[in-house]
């Protein structure tokens, strides 16, 4: 719990009746100390691995409100437009030559990827000539294709195996 989101007394101020901490409020974080609670998380969170089980949150401290209003919109807004909701297995193998392609497309692809992303957030969705042109970009400048062939590949003999 402190490690994710910072110390006891600084942002977990009290229990509640069951004995459950609270975090701090966004308002009484501007008070105490000049910026919102997700900034105060910021500061304080441990940089590295982290393990928060559902359970925690009911036992040891109550989910900030920040956190709820994400649950909620991930539920009533995106899982909606979920039609598959499998996920790639974490433990499909590659071979040394995939995980060398990996290495010289991945980085450039998930940058492309993540930058884009913000552009059309900030600015709004791409024109049928923008799209057109990032997913030339992805093809032909980032690797797509072969990293959709060795993720595809590995899945293949994954599910082969099992």
């Amino acid at each position: 719990m402190q490690l994710q989101y910072g110390p006891i007394g600084v942002y977990f101020k009290e229990k509640d009746a069951n004995g459950v901490w609270n975090s701090i409020t966004d308002e009484q974080s501007r008070e105490e100390y000049g910026k919102s609670a997700g900034e105060l998380k910021g500061y304080y969170e441990v940089n590295g691995p982290k393990l928060i089980l559902s359970h925690y949150y009911k036992d040891t401290f109550n989910m900030e409100d920040r956190a709820i209003e994400r649950l909620t919109d991930l539920y009533d807004f995106w899982m909606p437009q979920v039609k598959d909701t499998s996920t790639y297995p974490i433990d499909c193998v590659f071979t040394s030559e995939e995980l060398e392609t990996i290495d010289m497309y991945k980085t450039d692809f998930e940058n492309t990827v993540a930058e884009q992303e913000g552009l059309w957030l900030k600015e709004g969705g791409p024109s049928d000539e923008e799209w057109a042109a990032y997913k030339d970009k992805l093809t032909n400048s980032c690797g797509m294709e072969e990293l959709l062939k060795i993720y595809q590949d590995a899945y293949d003999r994954y599910a082969a195996a099992k």
